[in-house]
This record gives structure tokens, sequence and C-alpha cells, in this order.
């Protein structure tokens, strides 16, 4: 029972109650039980808001302790995941591993921290009727979602976020021939307007522009741009040729530019300042020869807002120069890609004690991959070795092999995506 009545302006941290004759004080609490009820309240949102109370909620409510301990309290079998961490900006960082598959198995997140933990997120919020789905594109905490048949035919292309559930289904994109038939995962790209605000300060969401590119080689030195835009809902139709196209390694976004390597530079396309293109020397990167007993695994990608190159390259029956080479963009001004780190795979060991005499060379028979860039230690990369991951860091030498326990499957896809979780989750809008 409350002894007296509410004040004009009293805020609630002093509100007054009777217990058993006894009066108390939300200021009377102690931290531990002040933040035992804070903890229950029901979203990361009550909790930001509950920070403007007074100037203890203010220093309680943000600190670490408080946030594992709301997110563990608001943690659920089904859903690993809480909007603490987007509400606070100190989002996860994770890998995820794609398949097409049911929409039961789902993918998985990989979060590349000491423990290594794994979460799985389904894609069972997406229609009923979509079978099969195979992630090809990521930007921010967005998925580029293709459809397809029993045959392997595409149906349709969702824009969706795993962690809101909520989709977008994309209008057909034009039908193209391929000139060559080729990985096509390699072959889309999705990326949002960088700098673009989440939400104003009544907490309502913008509409976060975005546009997704599709690529159909046409000729040995050209190639179809078929561009989405979000705010018009229609497809727009380009010509890459020349020094634009070439091939393709993947396609990266990053900086609000989307990014992959044509065989001699890094081509940086910016949809959103009227298709732009900057040409990034990869003279450093570029073969000196090409030689059918060499196996090369390449991968582009981003790791503490840098863009990045990798390279494994190693003899089929070994050689003194096996080695793992990675390049960086130190900034768009010099536009030059530069080797920060080459090791050899004799120089790369095994971490775990018993497993010493375990090096990268013993392992060139398992075909390791390069898969991904560690989003924010700069000195690991990620490997694929069917059916595990590596973790290799370049500096010290050492890697660790990582099993998954989420998946029991015989064969699935090496594809490793970032997800980058801005400091709200991605609002996805209908078609205007």
């Amino acid at each position: 029972m409350v002894t007296e009545g509410k004040r004009r302006g009293e805020l609630p941290s002093s509100t007054t109650k009777t217990l058993n004759n006894v009066t108390v004080r939300m200021d009377d609490l102690t931290d531990d039980l002040l933040l035992g009820i804070l903890l229950r309240l029901p979203t990361a949102k009550s909790a930001i808001r509950c920070m403007l109370v007074c100037k203890r909620w203010c220093s309680l409510i943000p600190t670490r302790s408080f946030i594992a301990r709301f997110k563990t309290h608001h943690t659920s079998e089904k859903k690993k995941f809480c909007d603490y961490d987007a509400a606070y900006q100190c989002p996860p960082s994770v890998f995820m591993r794609t398949e097409i598959e049911d929409q039961e198995v789902g993918i998985i997140l990989l979060t590349p921290n000491v423990e290594f933990e794994e979460n799985l997120y389904t894609l069972e919020f997406l229609p009923e009727e979509e079978k099969f789905v195979a992630v090809k594109a990521s930007c921010d905490d967005l998925l580029l979602c293709l459809a397809t048949d029993e045959n392997y035919n595409a149906t349709n292309q969702y824009i969706c976020n795993p962690f809101t559930e909520k989709w977008l289904l994309l209008p057909p994109p034009p039908k193209r021939i391929s000139y060559t038939p080729r990985d096509d995962s390699a072959f889309s790209g999705l990326v949002c307007e960088p700098n673009s605000p989440r939400r104003d300060v009544q907490g309502q969401e913008y509409e976060v522009r975005f546009r997704v590119l599709q690529f159909t080689p046409i000729s040995e030195h050209d190639a179809y741009m078929d561009v989405y835009c979000s705010e018009t809902g229609e497809w727009n139709e380009f010509i890459l040729s020349g020094r634009q196209y070439d091939s393709f390694l993947n396609v990266v976004a990053f900086d609000g530019k989307l990014h992959w390597y044509n065989g001699s530079d890094v081509v940086a396309y910016d949809p959103f300042n009227d298709g732009q293109t900057i040409f990034i020397d990869g003279s450093e990167i570029v073969l000196s020869r090409s030689d059918p007993w060499i196996n090369r695994s390449e991968c582009l990608g981003t790791c503490r807002g840098f863009l990045r190159y990798m390279r494994l390259q190693y003899a089929t029956v070994g050689d003194d120069d096996d080695n793992l080479s990675v390049w960086e963009l130190r900034d768009y001004e010099s536009r030059r890609m530069t080797l920060t780190s080459k090791i050899l795979f004799d120089n790369i060991i095994c971490k775990d004690p018993d497993l010493r005499h375990v090096s990268m060379s013993s392992l060139r028979m398992f075909a390791p991959k390069a898969a991904a860039f560690h989003p924010s230690n700069k000195d690991v990369v990620c490997l694929f070795l069917f059916p595990h991951f590596i973790f290799c860091n370049i500096q010290s030498g050492e890697f660790e092999i990582i099993r998954l326990s989420l998946y029991e499957k015989d064969e699935y896809s090496f594809k490793v995506l970032p997800i980058a979780l801005p400091w709200w989750p991605t609002p996805v809008s209908t078609i205007p």
C-alpha cells in the first residue's frame, strides 16, 4: 500500500511503500535488489528509458554486468539473441554458415569469441511454401535469400532480418542467360546506405535504403548488373565491361559500396552515388604465373573497418613456399592493396598441446579453403577444412579446429557470410 500520494513530478525511484509497518523506498534498496527488479523489464527499449529516471539508474543500467544478466534473463531456447546487444551498441561479431536446405534446419551464427559460441537461427518465418532457401548475401543484419524448388530452380528472392523475423518479397529480376556456368553465389550483392538512421528520437523506425545487385556474365569480359532499388521497388539494368567485370571472386558490402576482385584490381561500386566506380590497385595480389599443380583459395572481406584480401596457396605434393597471405586497403586515397602478412604452412601449427606436431602442411591433403576474416581480430582468419572451421592466428602461427555441434549433416556448404549488428535492428518494410 502506498503511504503517501505520488506528487506531480515525483520520480519512480522515490516511491515509498509500507510492508509490515516498515516504510520502504526504492532509493533504500541495495544495488543488487534494484538490479534484480530492473532486469525484469520487458524489453531493452524499456530499460533504456529507465536510464532517464535518475542518475543512479543511469549508472547501473548500462554496465556490462547488468547487460549480461539482462541478456541471460531474456534469452529463450528458441531465440539465442537479445535486442540488448543492438540497443547498447555492443553487438556480437558473428559469422554465418549457409546452405540450401529446409527452413527448419536454418543457419548457424558462429560468434568467434573465446568459447566460439554457436547459435542456430531458422528461416521458418519465411512463407511456408518455400522449402529450399539459400542465403546469398548479407549486409549488417539483413540477408538476401534465394528460394528454389526441388530442382534448384529459382522461385523467389527475399530480404529478411533473422533477428526480428521480418521479411520482404522482392519482385522477380529480369531473366538472363549466363555466358558460362559458374558458382552463382558469387554473383549477388546486398548493400545498405551508410550511416542511415534506424530510429528517430520518438523511437519510430526509418526506412533504410538498400540495393540488391545481381550479376550475369554475357561474354568473357562483360556482364549484366541488375540493381534493385528499395525506394522504387524496381529493378534497373546496367552493363559491366572490361575492367569493371572480367571475373569475380566474391562480392563484399563495405562503406556503402559493393566490392569484388576482377583478377587485377578490387572494384568498388557505389550504387548510392550514381554508380560511381573506383579501381583499387591489386598489382601486389596478381599472380605472376598460373600453375595447374598449385591449389589456390581466395577470399575478400572486412575486419575492423578495413577491406582485406586473403589467399591460401599450396602445391598438390607440397612445396617450401606453401603459404597464407593477407593484403589490406589502408585507405581509399591510396587505392592500393598492401601485403600485411605472409606465413608459411610449415610455420602454422596446432594450438592443442597434444597436437603440436600437426602443421598446416599436414592438412594440405584435405584441401583447406579461405573462408572469412575474423570481424574484430586482425590477426585471426577463418579457414574451412571439411567438415570443420579453422581459426588461424597469422601472427602467433597457431590454429585451432572448431567442430560445429549444431549440424550433424555429412555435407554442407562452407560459404561464410558476416553479420554485423547495427546500433538498432534494421527495419524491413514493404514495397512502396
